[in-house]
């Protein structure tokens, strides 16, 4: 009988422990490895070409026996937004059903989209040429580099381990992350996004529910393991007291700054998938996921954007350019 419970026991560790852990990759290595980039006479790594899109055999061995490049492992050339082994896509050649909390890369590549849809990572776009050498929200000149998704040029992984993205990511995706979200190291970071800490939706939004959806970090001042501090090391010039100002009347629109509990903002108490909060404390998180609390909760990057691109201009999560669908979520009187 003590075995048969611990063993019922044990078993209820495990999918517990599996719920809260997305990050780290789970199944066989051929999944992304390859022993000697060969099988039965054929290349096994591949390489992704635009022009049509198609994955094509690679002669020559990614570093790290890998199969597919960092854009290649979460490309879909069709329009699911996750795979059968549960690999979140985003990039996707056709029309994405149901893009993931970041957005998708596909709205680079649309018909009438382009540059303003999306962040121009290497391998699916070219430098956006709306800007001559300087990132935006920042006096920072480019490096010489185009944006990569990890590295020194990236967003995710170590960004002191030069413009190399391997050298970035690395040991990330095998990090056992059962324990938490801690910030550090990188495996252990939110979404591999060094130092930044946040909590994961099983289907990473797939389902668009404000009952379940991803935890950002907030703060009601500017810190260093918000979500918006990592868009910061950018756009620097979105985020800081001097550009921003500290209270009303803003400079620009503020970001990890408390939503106001008085007058308009108040009324925002119910979360909205089109113009979602951070958390100060993801240790206090709400009893339920679908609640917002005015002066607790925060205001974010994300609050407007995408991650990774949108429909919309500028990566919007919706069109301010059409509509206030998004900005009547927080200014409830301006409806």
């Amino acid at each position: 009988m003590k075995r048969l419970l611990s063993g019922i026991i044990l078993i209820l560790l495990i999918m517990a422990l599996s719920h809260t852990s997305q990050a780290r990759v789970t199944g066989v290595c051929s999944g992304c490895h390859t022993m000697h980039n060969s099988q039965a006479g054929d290349y096994m790594a591949q390489t992704l070409t635009s022009g049509p899109w198609a994955f094509s055999d690679d002669t020559t061995p990614n570093p790290s026996l890998l199969l597919y490049s960092c854009v290649g492992c979460h490309t879909n050339l069709s329009t699911t937004t996750k795979t059968e082994d549960n690999v979140p896509i985003v990039f996707n050649v056709a029309d994405p059903v149901n893009p993931l909390a970041g957005g998708n890369f596909h709205y680079l590549i649309a018909d009438g989209q382009g540059d303003a849809s999306g962040h121009n990572v290497v391998g699916i776009i070219g430098a956006d040429s709306n800007f001559s050498g300087y990132i935006p929200g920042s006096t920072t000149t480019y490096s010489g580099n185009q944006v990569t998704c990890a590295g020194e040029d990236g967003c995710h992984g170590d960004t002191t381990a030069g413009n190399d993205e391997l050298a970035g990511i690395k040991t990330a995706h095998h990090t056992n992350d059962t324990g938490g979200i801690t910030g550090d190291p990188v495996g252990l970071s939110y979404r591999f996004l060094d130092g930044i800490l946040g909590t994961e939706d099983d289907d990473w939004e797939q389902d668009n529910d404000n009952t379940s959806h991803n935890e950002y970090k907030g703060a009601a001042s500017p810190g260093t393991d918000t979500i918006s501090s990592l868009c910061a090391k950018c756009h620097g010039d979105f985020h800081s007291s001097t550009e921003v100002g500290s209270s009303s009347p803003w400079l620009k629109h503020p970001t990890d700054r408390e939503l106001k509990d008085s007058g308009e903002y108040a009324d925002y108490t119910t979360y909205s998938m089109t113009a979602p909060v951070a958390r100060p404390n993801l240790a206090a998180l709400p009893e339920t996921p679908d609640i917002v609390r005015p002066g607790t909760d925060v205001i974010m990057c994300l609050s407007c954007h995408r991650a990774h691109g949108s429909p919309y201009y500028k990566m919007t999560r919706w069109d301010n350019t059409a509509d206030m669908s998004g900005c009547v979520v927080c200014h409830t009187s301006k409806n």
